[in-house]
């Protein structure tokens, strides 16, 4: 008889205590912080670098202004004050491992970065924008230095595989919305395949699968039964997110862009990622409202695009072999302007190597291991 009356009286007392909480989380003005988010940018230096007498930089250094844009409007969204006190987001670029890239540049990347929990409250605002400002000086220099040669068989493939194998954990934050933006053509391919040799049909190149694959009608039945796909990771990333941004697929075959996707979505799937987006190497602003849209996050800035003018470079071809397919496809209108003799004030400028490494010489902080057309791009699960 006394225990609907215990009960009843348990409730009353549970319901003030959490009034009595409320009410005391109300006195202080306890805000909950925002959701933290964490970009992080991965470089594809390869050969894709020369497309169109170089203005494939042109068009990587307009992705990143605007991924940088993207992130400012993402604090803006938090924060309408701007001065970003309660918010702790993170970005940085990353050079994706590759033999023929100098070793220096991955130390340059090193300041490639924006960790606002790393600040002092009345700073972080001023962090943003002097980041945004270096961003700007020293990305075209990490450009130059990769262009080491006017000759494909002069790069190795970005080893994107190995950067998920060994690194990437330690990149993400268990406390933050990740969010992992891959700027590369989309063929993963690197030439020393003898170090992870196929497997069945599991391989270390997109472009040995197209290879297997592209002669049939029936090809797309054939990846399924054939479990074709690329070696997996032994690691699994869920909650990620990926897009993969300026993927150029070959024109000469009709299922180059379609079994590209696969193999990506593919791979993505059996590391438990399943947020995913795969965008064209096209107009740049529809490269931008693709992003916007995988985000959902509007840019609220205008971002003015990037200019390149070819450098002349090596005619060296050095010892590689190429294991990249050869048939890349025409690239798409770029929106670029050529920068002229003169360099405006809001313009990438290209630093000599001795400004940056006195930049990097007076860095005291201990960073770590640095390392569309609108019905082109295709977002979540590909198969």
């Amino acid at each position: 008889m006394l225990r609907p009356s215990i009960l009843l009286l348990g409730g009353l007392l549970m319901f003030g205590c959490n009034e009595f909480q409320q009410a005391v989380k109300e006195a202080k003005n306890e805000v909950p912080p925002p959701p933290k988010d964490n970009y992080i940018v991965l470089l594809d230096l390869s050969d894709r670098i020369l497309a169109n007498n170089q203005q494939q930089v042109a068009k990587d250094l307009t992705v990143i202004r605007n991924i940088f844009g993207l992130f400012k409007s993402n604090l803006n969204k938090k924060d309408p004050s701007h001065l970003y006190y309660g918010l702790n987001d993170k970005l940085k670029i990353l050079i994706a491992p590759q033999r023929t890239t100098p070793g220096k540049l991955y130390e340059e990347s090193g300041l490639l970065r924006v960790d606002i929990s790393a600040e002092l409250p009345e700073k972080k605002s001023k962090l943003v924008h002097e980041s945004e400002k270096s961003f700007n000086s020293i990305l075209p220099d990490v450009y130059k230095q990769a262009l080491v040669s006017k000759h494909s068989s002069g790069y190795a493939g970005a080893d994107i595989w190995k950067y998920f194998n060994e690194d990437l954990g330690d990149d993400l934050d268990k406390d933050a919305q990740n969010t992992l933006f891959i700027i590369t053509d989309g063929y993963m391919d690197f030439e020393k395949s003898e170090d992870r040799p196929a497997v069945n049909n599991r391989y270390s190149s997109c472009a040995q699968i197209i290879n297997n694959l592209k002669t049939y009608p029936d090809w797309n039945l054939r990846f399924d039964k054939g479990d074709y796909g690329l070696i997996p990771v032994a690691k699994k990333f869920p909650g990620l997110r990926i897009v993969l941004v300026q993927m150029s697929p070959g024109q000469d075959w009709t299922g180059e862009y379609p079994l590209l996707t696969r193999i990506w979505g593919k791979w993505f799937k059996e590391m438990d990622v399943q947020n995913f987006a795969f965008i064209k190497n096209e107009n740049i602003g529809e490269v931008k409202e693709s992003i916007e849209k995988f985000l959902q996050i509007k840019l609220n800035t205008k971002v003015e695009p990037a200019s390149w003018t070819a450098i002349e470079l090596s005619d060296s071809t050095g010892n590689l072999s190429s294991a990249r397919l050869a048939a890349k496809g025409k690239e798409g209108n770029t929106g670029m302007t050529a920068m002229g003799s003169t360099k405006k004030k809001d313009e990438f400028k290209l630093n000599d190597s001795s400004q940056v490494n006195q930049r990097l010489a007076a860095q005291s902080l201990n960073f770590k291991r640095s390392i569309k057309q609108k019905e082109q791009v295709s977002f979540g699960p590909a198969y």
